[in-house]
């Protein structure tokens, strides 16, 4: 048979790897060709192995040429070309592979829609915790199992971060600033730091999971950016470390939500250190599974790539985000993971009388019973932190005392709030 002639938009540093890769297969112009490629910047230096490759100046051109029988986007970002080129390739029935968890996470459902109706495969493997084969695990390996919960580290650079606090004792600051000189971490981070990039990938899996696709816009989302050296010090003085989680589960209500938790460092997730990833899958059958790898970098997201590159030329008809014909949802709104848990709460106060009477009361008045408490005060500093963690109570009634707690006169900053994982 004719080889599959593959066209790739985008050649950063995941499209160049899965160039590379591809010269290098045995497969090479036996069950594949390299039919072109299309990236932005002509002047950028790239590698030599690129310049015999068909060059398109547009990545809407590999669509329109008869010639390339399979897309492969790595261009980012959930609009303009790479929104346009999707919907180009599934529309005109042109086998079509992605990493783009934007996009997946914003219009996949569209994009399901017309890749069941024209039968047209798409991939997605990439998309989802880099190297770590996700999709296949789920659609395939627990295809006869019911999943009542994902929770998930998606994001190897708020990983890193937290890590790398806890480990050299620096700020947030100076070790996102070491992070971006490795490359771990974007010039603008925050997608990243704040939640972004985890609720895009966490919205995708329950999407495959439980047919509902929450828009990550309305999703309860917060990062990491505030936390600091001293969180991640007590955190640990209480048995627990600080993890950004996203967490679906649809046990009784659809909770899907990222946010930073403290767990305990017992707990299998808690060793997930630096940039890995980790999914921990809940199911009736198989039990917890947890997989973890490499969330990210050229390497593990071509790896997912071109497991979707074989998977079609082995003629998998992988057609929409599931093997399911129930229709995915748009969940507008979602809750939060857990509506009732303990928290940890940072209250940075001017260290006078009268402050904890003022708490107590809003304490009181909400509900909120106290488990434990311990006043840092250091030398020669006016302000103290105190530092509290809480039995169970309800969100609502913790987010009421917050913003309550906040606008006390005493009360010098916002106050921290990290629930509680058990």
């Amino acid at each position: 048979m004719k080889p599959v002639s593959i066209g790739i938009a985008g050649i950063g540093n995941v499209g160049e790897e899965v160039v590379r890769q591809l010269l290098k297969s045995e497969d090479l112009n036996k069950k594949f060709v390299l039919g072109g490629i299309s990236y932005k910047s002509k002047a950028k230096k790239r590698s030599s192995f690129l310049k015999n490759i068909k060059f398109y100046n547009s990545p809407l051109k590999l669509v329109k040429d008869n010639n390339i029988d399979l897309i492969i986007e790595l261009i980012g970002g959930d609009s303009g070309i790479a929104k346009e080129l999707a919907f180009s390739s599934i529309t005109y029935k042109k086998p079509f592979i992605t990493a783009n968890k934007a996009l997946i996470a914003k219009h996949g459902i569209e994009l399901s829609n017309i890749s069941k109706k024209n039968n047209t495969f798409i991939g997605f493997e990439a998309a989802i915790a880099g190297g770590i084969p996700i999709v296949k695990v789920i659609k395939e390996s627990l295809i006869s199992n019911k999943i009542e919960q994902i929770t998930g580290i998606l994001n190897g650079t708020s990983n890193y971060l937290l890590d790398e606090i806890e480990k050299k004792s620096l700020n947030f600051e100076t070790v996102l600033k070491k992070a971006q000189q490795l490359g771990y971490a974007e010039k603008d981070p925050t997608f990243d730091v704040e939640g972004i990039d985890a609720a895009h990938k966490i919205s995708i899996l329950s999407a495959l999971v439980f047919n509902k696709m929450p828009d990550t816009d309305l999703m309860h989302v917060k990062g990491i950016s505030k936390i600091t050296l001293d969180d991640i010090l007590f955190a640990k003085k209480f048995g627990y470390k600080i993890k950004l989680l996203a967490i679906s589960n649809h046990k009784n209500n659809f909770e899907c939500s990222v946010e930073p938790w403290m767990i305990s460092k017992n707990h299998s997730l808690s060793n997930i250190q630096g940039v890995l990833n980790a999914v921990e899958i809940i199911s009736d059958l198989a039990g917890p599974i947890l997989l973890t790898g490499a969330g990210a970098g050229g390497k593990a997201t071509a790896s997912s790539v071109l497991s979707d590159v074989f998977d079609f030329l082995s003629k998998t008809n992988r057609t929409g985000l599931t093997a399911s014909n129930k229709k995915i949802k748009k969940s507008i709104k979602t809750i939060p993971y857990n509506q009732f848990l303990k928290f940890y709460l940072r209250v940075t106060v001017v260290d006078k009388s009268g402050v904890l009477a003022d708490l107590t009361s809003i304490f009181k008045k909400n509900q909120i019973s106290v488990q434990s408490f311990f006043q840092d005060i250091k030398p020669n500093e006016k302000n103290a932190n105190l530092i509290i963690i809480t039995h169970d109570v309800n969100r609502k009634k913790m987010e009421k005392a917050i913003s309550e707690i906040n606008v006390l006169k005493n009360v010098v900053k916002d106050t921290i709030c990290i629930s509680i994982y058990e």
